[in-house]
């Protein structure tokens, strides 16, 4: 029977492969992957002791793979876990350390400046494929999505980052930077950023160390309502969804369509909202990843009768091998 034994492979974009220079020396690393968050983010922390290693610049970009080489009761081979822009560097110690974070996103240039533009009568895919293409970058949103329409929508004194990731509340959506794409995709899709379906995984308590279930106050809201302004005739109107204890939305619409659509996005949440787990792997699952359906088995009828959904992932490479935490909400 073979050993677990876990690897990664990290290389600069398109050039050399750093995984025999940075094994030697490699402290810890750290991916997390979150569901709503702007970027992945990762984080490299290398020995120095001898001062020989040749401290990073910020911009380079690097690609990651990780999993397992071998084992009998593991899947093995490597996950492509994309692209990172490194923003981040520093040393500190003792004992010496290099420290490199980077992100799915790059995000010291043009994402992160503020702009203002209006948009109007538009689909909401043509206005992520707009953001997308002034950055370089490919615009995958899911085409229920991309085709609503849009009567008017601000972006006022907000970077394309943060305008992006408000349009992700405001549909109820995945909306992140990841590897050279605009990710758009409906929460609870459960899919790749290429549109394949995500495996479900079955997880027991056989399978983990220290867990938590946590059941948060629903504050009662069943629904939500939201106003339009109704330009015709000259007054604002409200929409419901859901049951008869609404949350009231701040912010006025220009359409009954899109106040319905973000009422219907605020009740999705609230219902996702009370219920999550934690739950630390024993054995990590590089496979895992954020919106990826979760059955769990083992804890009591209330627990394993949930549906659950991935909000986020973090894996750790290191002296200990590959671990894993994961947080989990109700679907």
């Amino acid at each position: 029977m073979s050993a677990r034994q876990a690897a990664i492979q990290l290389a600069l974009e398109g050039g050399a492969d750093l995984t025999g220079k940075v094994n030697p020396r490699l402290a810890t690393l750290s991916l997390s992957e979150r569901r709503e968050a702007e970027a992945d983010e990762l984080d490299i922390r290398l020995q120095n002791a001898d001062g020989l290693l040749a401290i990073p610049e910020p911009g380079a970009v690097l690609t990651l793979a990780m999993g397992w080489a071998s084992g009998d009761d593991v899947a093995t081979g490597l996950v492509d876990k994309g692209r990172f822009t490194v923003d981040e560097v520093g040393q500190e110690g003792p004992p010496d350390i290099v420290v490199f974070k980077g992100r799915s996103a790059d995000m010291t240039g043009l994402l992160r400046q503020r702009r203002t533009k209006s948009w109007k009568n538009i689909s909401l895919g043509s206005i992520l494929g707009q953001i997308a293409d002034r950055h370089g970058r490919f615009a995958r949103v899911e085409s229920g999505l991309a085709n609503q329409h849009v009567d008017a929508i601000e972006q006022e004194g907000k970077s394309d980052m943060a305008f992006v990731r408000d349009l992700g509340r405001r549909y109820d959506a995945i909306a992140t930077w990841k590897d050279g794409k605009l990710i758009f995709l409906p929460i609870g899709m459960s899919a790749t950023a290429g549109g394949t379906p995500l495996d479900s995984i079955s997880l027991t308590k056989r399978e983990g160390w220290r867990w938590s279930f946590r059941q948060a106050s629903r504050e009662d809201y069943d629904g939500a309502s939201a106003q339009w302004q109704d330009q015709n005739a000259g007054r604002r109107r409200t929409v419901a969804v859901g049951g008869e204890n609404r949350r009231k939305l701040k912010r006025v619409y220009a359409s009954e369509a899109e106040a319905r659509q973000a009422a219907e996005a605020a009740t999705s949440r609230a219902a996702r909202a009370p219920y999550r787990f934690t739950y630390d792997l024993a054995v990590a699952e590089p496979a895992l990843q954020p919106d990826m359906r979760i059955q769990l088995e083992g804890w009591g009828e209330k627990i394993d009768g949930m549906a659950w959904l991935v909000e986020s992932v973090t894996t750790e490479f290191g002296s200990g091998g590959l671990r894993q935490s994961i947080e989990l909400e109700s679907a």
